[in-house]
């Protein structure tokens, strides 16, 4: 399949893609919303919970739409709700978050979507979401006078501790919600293939769980000074830790295992 195949169905019209765009990116600015008033440690940014939103619809809908959806919400959530509470401006709603979200948000689509198992999106969520964190922290301590341990290492962990176990947890539910409509709808075409449940899923997932864990640990051993800006983020890390372990390996039943593998809707 060609590239442009991958990122974008020739079966939906361009009023199913901007439909998939508005959608998601209206879901995500308002999920953003809800976690604004949630300050972090340094004051800036936000809880990432709302990460399950953009990473659903990259599952369920097309990349390009999805990552397009996903750069647009998260400019639209952070200038509506972060930006009066002075938690971050417009032009690093645009230069930071926007392409950071567009960018994961991508990668995990085409992944999930040429390999289709619960494993692998477990594996795309804790690869690329951490990926996408440790570049919008990369681009904000290189347009913003912080200290470079705090804001790269501190803020991708930051980040990953709030928003790989929010993705483990939500997605899942929200297919299982949306399952009757998922892959005959043209907004939500593409439905997982969840189905098996065998000793490889499980060992890939937990070793991708483990590896958050392992990034946790290795970013705190290397910058132990992020810890005295938030002395709970060793306990919040902790807490999250345990729930991506757990989380990661059941994934494909929170989603409900007799889903089908529907490639997309006509």
């Amino acid at each position: 399949m060609n590239v442009s195949g991958q990122l974008l169905s020739p079966r939906a019209s361009p009023t199913v893609q901007v439909t998939v765009i508005a959608i998601s990116a209206a879901l995500f600015a308002v999920a953003k919303g809800v976690t604004a008033y949630i300050r972090t440690p340094w004051g800036l940014g936000e809880l990432f919970i709302a990460s399950f939103v953009p990473v659903f619809f990259a599952v369920t809908a097309d990349p390009l739409p999805a990552a397009l959806g996903a750069g647009i919400g998260s400019f639209l959530g952070d200038v509506l709700f972060l930006v009066p509470l002075g938690a971050t401006t417009p032009f690093f709603a645009l230069t930071v978050g926007a392409p950071a979200n567009f960018v994961a948000t991508l990668l995990i689509a085409l992944f999930v979507k040429r390999y289709r198992s619960w494993s692998s999106f477990v594996a795309a969520s804790v690869g690329f979401l951490t990926f996408g964190n440790f570049m919008a922290a990369a681009l904000l301590w290189w347009l913003a006078p912080l200290p470079q341990a705090i804001d790269i290492l501190g803020f991708t962990i930051f980040w990953d501790m709030t928003s790989i176990p929010a993705i483990l947890i939500g997605v899942p539910i929200l297919i299982r919600a949306t399952g009757p409509v998922i892959g005959r709808s043209k907004v939500l075409r593409y439905s997982p293939d969840w189905s098996g449940v065998g000793r490889r899923q499980v060992t890939i997932s937990l070793v991708f769980s483990l590896l958050f864990v392992a990034l946790g640990g290795a970013i705190f051993f290397f910058a132990p000074s992020a810890l005295g800006y938030w002395p709970g983020m060793a306990t919040y890390f902790a807490i999250a830790a345990v729930v991506v372990v757990i989380f990661g390996p059941l994934t494909s039943f929170l989603a409900g295992r007799r889903m089908g593998a529907t490639k997309g809707a006509g």
